[in-house]
């Protein structure tokens, strides 16, 4: 760890290492610096588990999707077996990357030199290189990295030693049982393209103190931010209740399932499944935000839309789903608004660390975890 990383490390544990009432959030170099944004790549997204699609977008032998990790360029395929695989998306050959977004064939093939390989990343064919000496197939696979799926979601594991995600996830799968997301389909999907750090829209996603400021006629009116409620999980997620005002019913767009509990009835909850998976949970959907970080200040964000088909029994359902994309851009638009904003504050060489609000404990929570992955060896 260079000098300028370890102070900017002790900087932030005095800022946030403290009781909520009395924490700050990480100082602003957390959001703009190369080497924190260098060290989070190395520490903490090849190190965990990182989610990038669902089992449902590739439900065939042969379908596959691209997708970059920690700046580790994959390919999620689904094998003949019905496995789900997270392979090398670089060539053994010299290093042409395979595939450019979603497809389906019964092999992957190279398209500089056509070296070829089966669905689970072995080396099937390489043209011309019978005059290469002691080059044998079986030493050129693709590397697989670790891959589970977990309520539909995939994640990635890059570095191979993680804790099985099932089980570190075990008491949210439990509270998540009732929804069945394994069967749930993308009702849609918003992607947008985002020129700014990463952790401002985890850190402005769970917290709903902005909702008076940011969304006085979107979010407020039913979902007041002085009614939100933080939780200490002391667990790998943050989670965030919001009630609806009054702890009335809420009225949904579709039909909830059977199962689920009056109490997220009457509100919904947000999660970010460290280190940055970011779910809405409504009684009859779900909204997941999936960032792809490739800097410091930009992402690509695609925001998926889920139902259960049985809650999509319900009549004008094309034009609920429509309803449900449109409200779901509206927000973000609104969101992006203040996202930007902050950004261009933490470049400002007056930008200090700034005291956190008692609704903004889901921050603090996720902050702290952060601290705790950058220090570790």
């Amino acid at each position: 760890m260079s000098l300028a990383l370890a102070d900017l490390m002790e900087e932030g544990r005095r800022a946030v290492l403290r009781p909520l009432a009395q924490a700050s959030t990480l100082p602003p170099a957390f959001y703009t610096s190369p080497e924190i944004f260098e060290a989070e790549r190395e520490r903490v997204f090849r190190r965990n588990w990182v989610s990038v699609g669902r089992a449902s977008e590739i439900p065939n032998a042969g379908d596959r999707f691209r997708i970059d990790v920690a700046g580790e360029p994959l390919l999620i395929v689904r094998g003949k077996d019905g496995e789900v695989r997270a392979l090398s998306a670089v060539c053994r050959h010299r290093w042409m990357l395979l595939g450019t977004g979603a497809e389906s064939s019964a092999t992957i093939s190279c398209p500089y030199h056509k070296w070829t390989y089966a669905l689970d990343g072995s080396l099937m064919a390489a043209p011309l290189m019978e005059q290469a000496e002691g080059f044998e197939r079986g030493n050129c696979s693709l590397p697989s990295f670790g891959c589970e799926i977990w309520n539909g979601f995939i994640f990635v594991n890059l570095s191979g030693d993680a804790e099985p995600l099932a089980r570190s996830l075990a008491p949210l799968a439990e509270e998540f049982a009732p929804w069945k997301m394994g069967e749930m389909e993308i009702v849609g999907r918003i992607e947008f393209d985002q020129p700014y750090n990463w952790k401002v829209l985890v850190d402005n996603f769970m917290e709903a103190y902005h909702h008076f400021a940011i969304h006085p006629e979107t979010f407020e009116p039913n979902y007041p931010a002085a009614i939100s409620r933080p939780e200490e999980t002391n667990a790998p997620w943050a989670a965030l209740r919001m009630p609806h005002k009054g702890n009335e019913l809420a009225d949904p767009l579709f039909k909830p399932l059977e199962g689920i509990p009056d109490r997220a009835r009457r509100g919904f909850s947000v999660f970010n499944v460290y280190p940055s998976m970011l779910l809405a949970v409504l009684s009859d959907s779900v909204i997941w935000y999936r960032m792809e970080i490739d800097g410091v200040g930009h992402f690509k964000l695609t925001v998926y839309l889920l139902a259960h088909p049985a809650s999509l029994d319900v009549p004008d359902a094309e034009t609920l789903k429509t309803f449900l994309r449109e409200g779901t851009f509206a927000v973000h638009m609104e969101d992006i608004v203040a996202c930007e904003g902050v950004q261009m504050g933490l470049m400002s060489g007056s930008a200090r660390a700034g005291r956190l609000s008692h609704l903004e404990g889901a921050i603090h929570e996720h902050q702290k975890w952060l601290l705790a992955e950058l220090a570790r060896a």
